[in-house]
């Protein structure tokens, strides 16, 4: 695992968030990224209102270096080993997040 640039914020994560990024690091190296995934965003950044970046429940990984096929299928497979999350496919990243149902189990504020 490696962030994209100093300024990424992942300390301070939430635990929840931890099973997910091992998850995906796993495929990212079984998908042929040997150094695993690349956080783009933790608890910085610009998000939505209410975003859970901001009380570092979520993340985004770099997924650009994939063409559109791949990413749909790795997106896909992410779905499937993490179904206590809600995982947002966009044309650069993968956001992944905490569902509402894991969220109440967590205790967390949603």
């Amino acid at each position: 695992m490696k962030l994209s640039h100093p300024s990424v914020d992942i300390r301070g994560l939430n635990p929840v968030m931890r099973k997910a990024m091992k998850v995906a690091e796993r495929l990212w190296i079984e998908e042929g990224e040997l150094d695993g995934i690349t956080i783009t965003a933790g608890l910085d950044g610009v998000h939505s209102a209410g975003s859970w970046h901001y009380s570092g429940c979520a993340v985004d990984i770099r997924n650009r270096y994939w063409d559109e096929a791949k990413r749909i299928r790795v997106h896909a497979e992410l779905k499937r080993r993490l179904p206590d999350y809600d995982i947002v496919l966009h044309s650069t990243h993968v956001h992944m997040e905490p569902s509402d149902r894991l969220a109440q189990k967590c205790g967390l504020m949603i």
